[in-house]
């Protein structure tokens, strides 16, 4: 048994930070398929950071980073297309004693947001609804916990 223990915290593939990852990118591909079969024109990573601003308008591009997990270029990259596409607009705005630039949803953007947001939220609904929903709850706390203690104990910058 000892050596089994072993090799499961020796093998990264076998290891808890994997299986998150693993879960992450595999719940990720599920919201991206489904965007697909919807025929929506837009990708899961457009859509998540239309969604991050339309729950905080007129936020800064620093702050959504920090949201969505991204770097600033990354976040910037998308903005560029949501902008193109006409679903979000960009304006500058005094931050403290910081001329930054804000992102705003647009009407359009709002109209593509309600389209698939309910579809969106639902397939995960069903989808969790398989799981019992205290093993569900105490899940999130010890991720929000472990998040926690990482943040604190590290010198991450996001």
């Amino acid at each position: 048994m000892e050596n089994l223990e072993k090799d499961y915290l020796n093998c990264y593939a076998r290891s808890f930070p994997y299986l998150i990852d693993k879960t992450s990118v595999y719940l990720r591909l599920r919201g991206a398929n489904l965007l697909n079969e919807l025929g929506a024109d837009i990708t899961l990573e457009q859509f998540i950071t239309l969604d991050a601003i339309s729950s905080f308008d007129g936020i800064c591009q620093r702050d959504l980073a920090k949201i969505l997990l991204k770097d600033r270029s990354n976040v910037t990259r998308i903005l560029n297309i949501l902008e193109n596409k006409n679903l979000i607009a960009r304006e500058t705005s005094n931050k403290g004693n910081r001329v930054v630039k804000v992102a705003q949803i647009t009407k359009k953007g709002i109209d593509v947001l309600s389209k698939y947001q309910n579809k969106m939220k639902d397939d995960m609904n069903r989808f969790l609804a398989q799981f019992d929903s205290q093993k569900l709850e105490i899940t999130a706390e010890m991720l929000a916990e472990i998040s926690a203690k990482i943040s604190e104990n590290a010198s991450i910058q996001i």
